[in-house]
């Protein structure tokens, strides 16, 4: 709860620093004032300033994208909440305790970063869809692990990485959990 109180509060003092520093002008100092008459009368002058448009992932929040019910074919998961590299990760590992393995997987939210910007892993980058959502997906041959990015609107984008696996293609598994987060996820605008 804290780190979203403290997710918030970094995203609304990063709002506030945007509005106020987006009217000045790198060729005058000094503060902006409305000109008025010569007489020194006072004028009220209403202005209007738009909101700035914010991504669809900033209403999100990536441990609500997954339900226990949607995991319990694959046994009790384990979640831990961090912001790193960009991203408000999630993620959610096999409880031990319960009969699991430790698998390992996250989710991720990127609030400026589109489907398009995804890294190439070392195999490229292909463009798919999950569940007839715009995706892309990359690969790292060497340390077989994967990378399934979801388009939520043009600059921000949901990603499911599963980390190395042994047996199974980790692109296999991240594809079947990204088709599993895709139905929480809002519509393309």
């Amino acid at each position: 709860m804290k780190a979203k109180i403290n997710a918030r509060a970094g995203v609304a003092a990063s709002a506030l620093i945007l509005l106020v520093t987006s009217g000045c002008s790198g060729k005058e100092q000094g503060y902006a004032q409305p000109q008025g008459s010569s007489n020194g009368s006072s004028i009220d002058i209403q202005t209007t300033v738009p909101a700035p448009s914010n991504p669809i992932s900033s209403s999100l929040e990536p441990c609500d994208l997954l339900s226990a019910k949607d995991l319990a074919e694959a046994g009790k998961f384990k979640t831990k909440y961090k912001e790193q590299g960009g991203a408000r990760s999630c993620y959610w590992q096999s409880d031990f305790e319960q009969g699991g393995d430790g698998f390992t997987f996250a989710v991720s939210l990127r609030d400026a970063q589109s489907v398009d910007t995804l890294n190439d892993l070392g195999a490229g980058v292909q463009r798919t869809e999950v569940n007839q959502r715009p995706a892309a997906v990359s690969k790292n041959a060497e340390f077989r692990s994967c990378t399934v990015a979801m388009k939520l609107d043009d600059v921000s984008r949901v990603d499911v990485s599963v980390p190395r696996t042994e047996e199974d293609d980790a692109c296999e598994i991240a594809e079947v959990i990204a088709g599993l987060v895709e139905p929480h996820l809002p519509e393309i605008p």
